[in-house]
């Protein structure tokens, strides 16, 4: 229960940021392999708030999250996927596992 629990905090925490299309006015359709830079096209300073939220709610040491790899100041530089599995299962963990 406890990991259901965590998913859906991290999902409503993501959703803080899933605005409406300009074109469709639907909003984004996350899933757990949801890629925030590729897939959700996450702006970089929204990107970098919503990992200062989520560091602070699950206790996670900011200081080991390399935020360039998955957001390089080059956008055509390659880069880690940073996919809401990554956020649940690093909550779980009590530990950031990405890079």
């Amino acid at each position: 229960m406890v990991s259901e629990d965590t998913e859906k905090a991290v999902f409503a925490l993501v959703e803080d940021y899933n605005g409406r299309s300009l074109f469709t006015f639907r909003r984004y359709k996350l899933e757990l392999d949801t890629d925030l830079n590729n897939d959700f096209r996450m702006d970089p300073i929204d990107a970098y708030e919503l990992l200062e939220r989520y560091a602070d709610k699950f206790g996670i040491d900011p200081g080991t999250i390399t935020f360039a790899e998955y957001f390089p100041e080059d956008f055509t530089a390659p880069h880690d996927p940073l996919t809401i599995r990554l956020l649940v299962e690093s909550a779980r963990a009590g530990r950031w596992l990405g890079k």
